[in-house]
């Protein structure tokens, strides 16, 4: 049997994907190497699997071609001109103040927010060597030293909140932190970004600042034999025609070049009207997204003359979403220093598997993905 050669548009590069997602992106292979993946984490593989942080804001900061200082939230440092990357607490303060014509400057979450942020600048000056040019792009997961409820340092950066044991490696680390981040990539000024190449153990000066470090799922979970050989055998018996459907020569040449990302696009935002039945009212979401009418006709009838294909993506789509939702729920629920809940409901953001071809997220949509989508900011 030929395969077709999927290449990854620009846009999904620049995501870690949904373990189901990749499908769009990949074809046939890609289903086949996210089930492979899900099947190897009972076998080791989740040594692998590293917490996903849900924190907030997204920080840009680090030192300049002229070695000033900068410490800006993500929206901050992408102004144009860079007019808004603050090079002293002060400014970032008024900076965010002011935000917007300064409507929200009297409002106190607004307030405090800015306050907040104008302390973290000294700290991170502070921690931030003074003979490195470069930045890095983070979320912060807290401002101050988080209080401590029944041995745990308790925090919430954005919906999700955090419990760690105090007398764990990592707890030890906190109690002598003032701020907590997780740090993802470099960036130059230009912006463009890289994967990070320091030790943040050793690279930021002194105990102010906590680069978290990664932290690895401590249990192998248990993955059901008869689901992944199920998704195995649909994989194989409709790989020609979901390779068909997700050609990338065929989509180019008919002006479809975005039909991959308009199906990611769909299923993010079936999140807020619920994931069941995928891909059945896909026509109708359609119609009243944003794509362009010629595009949505083009479309409809490209479906239509790829139908098998197309219905089964979605079973694919669904089949892998059931597996990773299993083995994330038991991942929440193994006995850990970290535990996370949102509200009343175990678990956090997710997971990462890390992967040579391109690292895998392990998120619930249902849970976290649809909470967070509800919150109004």
């Amino acid at each position: 049997m030929r395969f077709y050669e999927f290449t990854i548009l620009k846009e999904a590069e620049a995501r870690i994907q949904h373990a189901e997602d990749i499908v769009f992106w990949e074809g046939s292979q890609g289903a086949v190497r996210a089930v492979e993946s899900l099947k190897k984490l009972e076998q080791g593989g989740h040594k692998d699997v590293t917490i996903k942080w849900d924190g907030s804001p997204a920080i840009i900061f680090g030192r300049n071609a002229d070695g000033e200082f900068t410490f800006t939230d993500k929206s901050g440092f992408v102004k144009k001109g860079g007019v808004e990357r603050a090079t002293s607490g002060d400014d970032l303060e008024q900076f965010l103040l002011n935000r917007g014509g300064g409507a929200n400057r009297d409002k106190p979450d607004r307030i405090e927010f800015a306050s907040q942020m104008k302390q973290a600048f000294d700290l991170y000056e502070k921690a931030f060597p003074k003979n490195h040019i470069g930045f890095f792009k983070g979320d912060l997961l807290y401002y101050t030293t988080p209080p401590t409820q029944d041995n745990k340092f308790v925090f919430t950066p954005n919906i999700v909140t955090y419990y760690v044991d105090t007398g764990s490696d990592i707890g030890k680390r906190i109690s002598q932190s003032q701020s907590g981040v997780v740090i993802h990539r470099q960036i130059d000024e230009q912006g463009n970004e890289s994967a990070i190449n320091i030790d943040a153990n050793t690279f930021f000066e002194g105990n102010d600042v906590l680069v978290f470090p990664p932290v690895t799922v401590s249990k192998a979970p248990r993955v059901i034999d008869s689901e992944v050989n199920n998704l195995k055998v649909l994989i194989s018996k409709h790989a020609r025609n979901l390779d068909d459907l997700l050609n990338k020569e065929a989509l180019v040449q008919l002006k479809l070049t975005a039909f991959s990302d308009i199906l990611y696009k769909y299923v993010n935002q079936k999140v807020d009207t619920g994931l069941d039945n995928l891909g059945s009212d896909f026509t109708s979401w359609l119609a009243t997204s944003k794509v362009s009418k010629p595009m949505q006709e083009r479309i409809i009838k490209y479906i239509t003359e790829h139908k098998a294909g197309f219905q089964a993506l979605w079973a694919v789509v669904v089949g892998i979403q059931k597996v990773k939702n299993d083995i994330i729920n038991q991942f929440d629920n193994h006995d850990s220093d970290i535990k996370a809940s949102i509200g009343n409901t175990p678990g956090g953001e997710g997971y990462v598997l890390a992967h040579p071809q391109g690292d895998i997220k392990l998120v619930n949509r249902g849970g976290f993905t649809a909470a967070n989508r509800a919150v109004q900011r």
